[in-house]
């Protein structure tokens, strides 16, 4: 006798694809941005404790890439419980030479996020580059083979 999870849609999130997305993350509705409960809007103010007419672009990276590591953070929890379930075999390497770059673009990518992020960014009237530039990157050298493998 099974139950179905049902989940709230965020507000303004309808599309058939993002409905999807948010079904495959198994963890809760994603709320990106664009709700008072929204991850966006809670790193604005509970991170830098500011008037949200302070906020600089800096800020604006910082609760933005905070908010998708909390996404990341559910899914992989979510992971690492199927690990302990199914005991799957892993692989482990490790380069010296592989350096990340910049991350909070591979990670929206990586975790689905584009639809979400697009729509988070037109909602808040946020220069995608402009946010993006924000990042460090954390290159500490020329990146020897894995920088140019993890760039291609």
């Amino acid at each position: 006798m099974g139950t179905k999870r049902v989940t709230e849609r965020p507000t303004g999130v309808g599309s058939p694809d993002i409905s999807k997305l948010l079904d495959q993350y198994g963890c809760g509705p994603v709320h990106l941005a664009g709700i008072r409960d929204g991850l966006y809007e809670r790193h604005l103010l509970f991170d830098n404790i500011v008037s949200p007419a302070a906020i600089g672009p800096r800020e604006r990276f910082e609760a933005f890439a905070r908010s998708v590591r909390d996404i990341l953070s559910q899914r992989w929890v979510l992971t690492e419980n199927t690990y302990a379930r199914e005991n799957p075999k892993r692989v482990y390497y490790l380069s010296m030479e592989f350096l990340i770059g910049r991350s909070l673009t591979n990670n929206v990518t990586n975790l689905l996020l584009d639809p979400l992020a697009k729509e988070a960014v037109r909602e808040k009237n946020i220069d995608w580059v402009e946010l993006l530039e924000q990042e460090p990157d954390a290159g500490l050298g020329n990146g020897g083979l894995g920088r140019p493998v993890h760039c291609s």
